[in-house]
């Protein structure tokens, strides 16, 4: 045969070839709906034939409506910001102009764009396998486990992790020049919507997500800056609020993909990416050796937020009744950053009055806002219903010492909440705790809640001969209590002398009596190897406060030997002086100059018939110059007179930099 023959019968062949597969795949399609449809069918024959109840066939049947529905849209969300995520930056400007979420540096004049950084980033995204591989495995993995073993999920750990060709990208950056000169801050939009794919197992059932979506405003701080390569001791990581996380189940879980199920396990996600590094939490990267761990890990808060989230008026109506009347059953829930706290909900009414009060420990202050969300309670197994959003801007607070003003609800046909929040800076001397007390005590009159008078911070640094004289070498750890919070370092594999190297902050009611109490556990036989009980009356009278690597001997101990090495430092919160500005009455948002960046900033206030004007105050003290107290340079802020940006604890020289979120690990 000729080689233009063997040609032609090869091509046939091939089209042959293509022609099965092509009728196979048909076939297979077509056979794959023909058993859907007639196993649907006979389902629903046998229900009349047995004369089963028709709820048992309409509730499965409710619950896969909402799943698809469910999933279409969320497929929808996903193609649009994958889309963007792969596109260039003209791309991104003509198609996204159909949409509302425009970047960052178009909406704001101070974002930069950093196209730039994204074209590093895409050429460096296939090397960063290893190192996720690793944050995944030995600092994601322990804190997952253990947030599953209260849900009864024991063994959790991953099994295959795939990045995927998708790499994150930045759409805006900010660095602030109004800053120490011993630091530098960078803000940067961060959006990943990537083609990864996890796959874990837990209780032996292998499970896992792909399509993960992660976006917010990511700082990087840089400190402290040094005088040799590579400039920065170390970088400090994390975001300013809890971003937006989503992604799709896989493998057994995808069963569990409907409402409320696959919502348990998103907050799951969403807890422990906080926990890691969503503010008060940090994530530290050092980059020099010869530095302060302290400053690098555990900066001190910058004050405490005292919020009083006191009534809202005029809500929607959720609960409509027969003849068109109806109201709801709110609740609050308030964010700053990780920390979280929610209101008692109010049956029945569109003007609650909660009068809830609670405490933030306020880390930063640029750039952070207090978020508000408003809820209407559903005993039903579908979710709460929104009743709309505020905002609050930390800086605006820290700035006037007090803000009491009603706030219009964004997202939300109509409505407002009433707010009062106060500034609380950390005092170095125990001058104005009796001063304290007596404001704690008249405002818990009415609030009912328990608010506190001081901040703890305990530096865990070390530990030295730990059970010296048994072969059985521990795997210590350090467990922390103050009131009824508590606190718990890593763990420290099969050693006699660990080093923990990590910082927590306790909210104290009353330091005259109350104790800091630490223990050190054996994880592999739950034994305490020690304990240390501190009076926390006794830091009252040290100088500042403050007590700098002291080693603690462990009580209960075997050899009476083994020691603790702590950092503690004791902060009195003291009521910054308000500013005056007005009759007393609460202000509406569109009175004071509010950050252009939050939603309810740029809607229009509901009438209130209330005076608009802040409270009667005192007028504000003089200010130590920045020289005499060592202090970073100030925030610019409008007003003859302005209080110094707070820094951390040893740009202050108030003691060690040592903090966290209340009984968090930082590290």
């Amino acid at each position: 045969m000729s080689a233009t023959g063997e040609k032609v019968v090869d091509t046939a062949e091939e089209v042959a070839e293509d022609v099965g597969h092509a009728y196979g795949s048909w076939f297979k399609s077509y056979m794959k709906i023909f058993g859907r449809r007639a196993l649907e069918w006979f389902l629903v024959y046998m229900f009349g034939y047995y004369n089963v109840s028709f709820g048992w066939l309409m509730a499965p049947l409710f619950f896969l409506v909402l799943r698809d529905k469910r999933a279409k849209e969320k497929k929808i969300k996903f193609d649009i910001i994958r889309s963007i995520a792969n596109a260039d930056e003209k791309d991104i400007i003509q198609e996204i102009q159909r949409f509302s979420n425009l970047p960052s540096w178009v909406t704001f004049p101070d974002m930069e764009r950093v196209e730039w950084l994204n074209k590093i980033i895409r050429q460096l995204w296939p090397y960063a396998g290893q190192y996720v591989k690793d944050l995944c495995k030995y600092s994601i993995e322990p804190s997952m486990r253990t947030a599953l073993e209260e849900y009864k999920l024991n063994g959790f750990q991953f099994e295959k992790i795939i990045l995927g060709d998708t790499p994150p990208r930045f759409s805006g950056v900010k660095v602030y020049d109004d800053t120490s000169r011993h630091e530098i801050i960078m803000d940067m939009d961060f959006a990943y919507a990537g083609d990864c794919k996890f796959e874990v197992s837990v209780s032996k059932f292998k499970m896992g997500i792909k399509d993960l979506q992660i976006s917010g405003r990511l700082r990087i701080m840089m400190k402290p800056l040094v005088r040799q390569i590579p400039l920065v001791g170390g970088l400090q990581v994390f975001f300013l609020n809890n971003p937006d996380v989503d992604f799709n189940l896989i493998g057994l879980a995808d069963v569990f993909d409907m409402p409320g199920l696959s919502d348990i396990l998103r907050s799951i996600v969403t807890e422990q990416i906080g926990h890691m590094m969503v503010l008060p939490n940090r994530y530290p990267i050092q980059l020099v050796e010869d530095i302060d761990v302290v400053e690098l890990k555990c900066p001190a808060p910058a004050g405490v937020i005292r919020l009083n989230v006191i009534e809202a008026q005029n809500l929607m109506k959720k609960d409509i009744g027969i003849m068109g009347t109806g109201k709801s059953d709110p609740y609050c829930i308030l964010r700053l950053g990780a920390q979280k706290f929610q209101t008692k909900t109010i049956n029945n009414t569109v003007n609650p009055k909660w009068d809830f009060c609670c405490e933030f420990l306020t880390e930063v202050i640029q750039s952070q806002e207090l978020d508000f969300e408003l809820f209407d309670l559903d005993d039903g197994p579908g979710q709460d219903e929104f009743l709309g959003r505020a905002n609050l801007d930390v800086q605006e607070i820290w700035k006037n010492g007090e803000v009491d003003m009603w706030v219009p609800l964004s997202e939300a046909k109509s409505g407002r909440i009433h707010i009062r929040a106060t500034w609380l800076d950390l005092s170095d001397t125990a001058d104005s705790l009796q001063l304290q007390l007596e404001e704690i005590r008249a405002l818990q009159v009415t609030t009912k809640n328990p608010l506190h008078s001081a901040v703890l911070m305990v530096w865990v640094d070390s530990a030295k001969k730990l059970n010296p004289s048994h072969k059985q070498i521990p795997d210590p750890f350090v467990r922390l209590y103050v009131g009824n919070e508590k606190g718990e370092t890593a763990v420290r594999q099969r050693t006699n002398d660990p080093v923990f190297e990590e910082g927590f902050t306790f909210l104290v009611r009353n330091p005259r009596t109350q104790e800091l109490k630490l223990e050190v556990i054996d994880q592999k036989t739950n034994q305490i190897q020690g304990k240390v009980e501190l009076d926390l009356n006794v830091f009252l009278k040290e100088r500042k406060m403050e007590v700098i690597g002291e080693d603690y001997s462990l009580s209960g101990a075997s050899g009476g030997l083994s020691t603790l090495k702590l950092n503690i430092t004791l902060r009195i919160l003291k009521t910054a002086l308000k500013t005056d500005d007005g009759d007393g009455g609460p202000q509406e948002k569109g009175e004071t100059e509010i950050s252009s960046s939050s939603p309810a900033a740029i809607s229009e206030p509901p009438p209130s018939s209330s005076s608009s004007s802040m409270p009667p105050s005192t007028p504000a003290p003089s200010i130590p110059s920045k020289e005499s107290v060592g202090i970073p340079d100030p925030i610019p802020a409008d007003g003859p007179e302005q209080k110094s940006a707070p820094g951390s604890l040893a740009d202050q020289s108030e003691g060690p930099s040592v903090a966290t979120d209340a009984g968090k690990t930082l590290s």
